[in-house]
């Protein structure tokens, strides 16, 4: 490995610096959302792979943000990427019995949506994470490289897609 331009408690001071901004950001575009439990939840994590040498940023968060952030729950579902009123087949259910005898898997039936509407006025996705950390990846990436150097550039789009919610 080549020759390191910062210590590595610099670059984990730098990377949880980093986390704050980028939980400092996302907590921005929480304010007004709920009772402000998921904003407070955000939490930053600064650790060693197991695995490998490298490092890692993590953020923790109440579970209930990846619904935020589709914009599906209490009636919401989401249906070819679209955000509609509706419910999944519950277990035991006339709709479950009637999907068995026609045929369709239990894989198949957890999958299937039953839509009371065409939309309207509902709920609508927030992107409260997945742009916050699109938009200070290079930021991110000038550390890693500054650290790291070229090995993190090969990762960084792995680390990404790994960080966001929504995936491609």
């Amino acid at each position: 490995m080549e020759e390191r331009t910062m210590t590595e408690e610099e670059f984990r001071s730098q990377l949880k610096d980093w986390g704050v901004g980028v939980r400092s950001m996302m907590r921005q575009r929480l304010q007004g959302h709920g009772s402000g439990a998921l904003a407070k939840s955000i939490k930053v994590k600064v650790k060693e792979s197991n695995k490998t040498e490298t490092h890692y940023v993590g953020l923790n968060f109440l579970h209930y943000g990846v619904f935020v952030a589709y914009g599906v729950g209490r009636g919401w579902v989401r249906v070819n990427g679209s955000v509609v009123p509706g419910s999944r087949v519950k277990k035991g259910s006339a709709a479950e019995a009637m999907l068995k005898s026609r045929g369709y898997s239990t894989k198949n039936i957890r999958s299937y949506r039953l839509l009371y509407g065409t939309g309207g006025k509902g709920r609508k996705p927030m992107d409260w994470f997945d742009s916050v950390l699109t938009n200070n990846a290079e930021s991110l990436a000038d550390i890693a490289a500054e650290y790291y150097g070229d090995y993190s550039m090969e990762n960084l789009t792995e680390m990404m897609s790994r960080m966001t919610i929504a995936k491609k």
